[in-house]
């Protein structure tokens, strides 16, 4: 599906492509409605799934939070949690993981995902 180019779009690619970290569709809106104000929250669901189906961005989603969205990168890479603001950030990965010792009978391993959890930098400063 190939999606029409509007400011409204450009405004949400914006907030996605310079972000740095995935999203979620509330981040989405407000960082690309400071761009582009009066921009409705519906628009940007629209543009998320358009997007997604586009392969452009991916998403990305753990238990207990809502999902994220951030533009699809060809390199590897894990995410860091902070526990006090729930932000997910992105951190580089090892190139590679080893392949754990045991695994189910009858499974082919296809990937890995790592989350590391913490606490952010901006909170670290805030509870100080």
């Amino acid at each position: 599906m190939r999606s029409r180019q509007t400011r409204q779009l450009e405004a949400i690619e914006h907030a996605l492509r310079s972000a740095g970290r995935p999203l979620a569709i509330a981040e989405v809106h407000a960082a690309a409605a400071a761009e582009f104000p009066g921009l409705g929250i519906a628009t940007v669901y629209r543009a998320v799934k358009t997007l997604s189906d586009d392969g452009k961005i991916v998403s990305v989603a753990y238990a207990g939070q809502p999902p994220r969205y951030e533009w699809a990168v060809a390199q590897h890479h894990s995410h860091f949690i902070c526990h006090t603001c729930k932000r997910v950030f992105d951190i580089e990965a090892p190139e590679s993981v080893p392949l754990p010792k045991r695994k189910p009978r009858g499974f082919v391993f296809s990937g890995d995902e790592v989350i590391y959890y913490g606490t952010c930098a901006e909170c670290r400063a805030a509870q100080k």
